[in-house]
């Protein structure tokens, strides 16, 4: 969201950015690499984090369109999530995706503004954007990432509380910064 409605945006992101060496050994998390889809996907997600089981992710999304493959925390409340879109997608249109996901977002939640956007570069061009949308407990910050996978459109979420952003905003980022293909 814009600074005008939660006003710590900035704050949030100065303290997620700080030098490594201004964090103590209580911040750091430990992120190992995952096979996300077996000889295709892997990306670096939290040690403690474990592949949510389908009638937990059946409650938790209730509807038809729910992820394909959701790791969560043990509490069930940060999550990252990988669907497998029908859609093609190649690595010139991931900004066009990007902008069709963001007009999608505001029209589902017209109170929430993007937080910040962009691609990484790479030898995989992944595009990501950020936002917090309500909730019934509190706001929820969202990371949504898009590359192609088999020249399909591959969306990923993290989602976690908004009152837990400060503390994942850089953890997040370097689950995405992670993302890798399997060659061959």
């Amino acid at each position: 969201m814009g600074s005008k409605e939660y006003g710590d945006e900035a704050a949030i992101y100065e303290i997620a950015n700080a030098e490594p060496g201004n964090h103590n050994e209580e911040d750091s998390m430990l992120i190992v690499e995952r096979c996300i889809i077996e000889g295709k996907l892997y990306m670096a997600i939290p040690e403690g984090f474990a592949l949510m089981p389908p009638e937990i992710a059946e409650l938790k999304y209730p509807s038809e369109n729910r992820p394909d493959i959701t790791y969560s925390d043990e509490e069930g409340t940060t999550t990252v999530n990988f669907t497998l879109t029908k859609d093609k997608l190649a690595n010139d249109g991931i900004e066009a995706a990007m902008e069709y996901l963001q007009r999608v977002v505001a029209k589902m939640h017209p109170s929430s503004e993007t937080i910040s956007s962009g691609v990484i570069e790479g030898e995989l061009r992944i595009g990501h954007f950020d936002f917090i949308s309500p909730a019934i407990d509190g706001g929820i910050y969202n990371l949504v990432f898009v590359f192609p996978l088999d020249g399909q459109f591959m969306l990923g979420t993290f989602n976690c509380m908004h009152l837990d952003m400060a503390a994942w905003l850089a953890p997040a980022s370097q689950m995405v910064s992670s993302i890798r293909i399997a060659k061959g």
